[in-house]
């Protein structure tokens, strides 16, 4: 019998067993992004996918950035699990293009008010204001995550948490 696990880089099992302990995490995360449940497992199994196939050089210190980078990256550009085909034939494909989260008339009554607050903040600052208060990273984390420095990332949060307040007030009167 042979053993599939003797095959895989060290790096590949450590990444798979941090997104063990982060799945539940991830998801609640993906789901808040892009607000719909089913999308965001797909998204969450794309990152995931995608953060396999390139493990970063210091697992132990960025596993977890990397999950979130890899989730905050399918969600944004619609990579779902599993993967679009390679060669030629993915040119005659057109991708899903990017996440819009609409609200109509309808639905704005079910959706409790912080969630129709965050869902009309502009994807960046949604992902900000999610990571930050929602998974708890440090801005170090979120600068990996969001791909940007960590003072970009703490004025992008600060951004996004004024936002979220005015838009909150307006929807509260």
């Amino acid at each position: 019998m042979i053993n599939v696990s003797a095959h895989i880089a060290p790096e590949a099992r450590e990444l798979a067993a941090t997104a063990r302990e982060q799945l539940d995490d991830l998801v609640t995360y993906a789901t808040h992004l892009v607000n719909h449940q089913a999308d965001a497992v797909a998204f969450v199994a794309g990152g995931i996918h995608h953060a396999s196939r390139y493990p970063p050089a210091r697992l132990r210190v960025d596993g977890r950035a990397a999950l979130y980078r890899a989730v905050t990256r399918a969600c944004r550009h619609g990579q779902r699990f599993p993967p679009r085909p390679q060669g030629i034939g993915r040119m005659f494909r057109r991708g899903a293009g990017a996440i819009r989260v609409e609200i109509d008339e309808g639905n704005a009554g079910r959706i409790n008010t912080v969630k129709r607050a965050l869902a009309m903040l502009g994807f960046d600052r949604r992902a900000a204001l999610l990571l930050r208060d929602l998974c708890g990273l440090d801005y170090h984390e979120m600068s990996r995550a969001l791909e940007c420095s960590p003072e970009a990332a703490a004025r992008l949060v600060a951004a996004a948490r004024r936002e979220f307040g005015s838009i909150y007030r307006e929807i509260v009167l």
